[in-house]
């Protein structure tokens, strides 16, 4: 009896002691698709925005970032007072495989030709996502609509 106890308290110390595997790639890239930023002034100095985009496709450095095949809505509200800028909201993106990405964004600042720069990170999601961990930075705006992202993202 004391013969199979050691087997599986081995076999269980292995599988929990071996370490997991992580893969950090690039999350630069640029992504394409409309927004519509709608202002609500309260004063002269006192400004919301409301913002909401639509991604219908991402080019990427690394072929293996898991935007390259994402795509979907963002949106949030950006506060601009006495011209600081902040504000976030969030993203739901679905990639080719199916899995769901949630990506909050932070913005911190706008630019003289109108484009919003900012922060952003991986939340969660389904599949690959569920256990993705990252971010970075962004710069956001302009017509045809762009957003130039660039970080990191592990998969854990």
């Amino acid at each position: 009896m004391s013969f199979i106890r050691f087997p599986a308290l081995a076999a269980a110390f292995f599988i929990f002691a071996t370490p997991t595997l992580s893969e950090t790639v690039n999350a630069a890239g640029v992504g394409h698709g409309s927004s519509t930023a709608t202002p609500m002034p309260v004063t002269d100095s006192l400004v919301i925005v409301h913002a909401t985009s639509m991604y219908e496709r991402f080019e990427t450095e690394d072929p293996m970032n898991p935007f390259a095949s994402a795509k979907g809505p963002c949106f949030g509200a950006i506060l601009i007072d006495k011209g600081k800028v902040s504000g976030d909201g969030l993203c739901h993106y679905t990639d080719g495989d199916g899995d769901v990405a949630v990506i909050k964004w932070v913005a911190n600042g706008i630019d003289a030709q109108g484009r919003t720069q900012g922060d952003w990170m991986v939340l969660g999601g389904t599949g690959k996502w569920a256990s993705m961990t990252g971010g970075g930075t962004f710069d956001a705006g302009g017509d045809p609509y762009t957003n130039r992202v660039a970080g990191e993202m592990t998969r854990n």
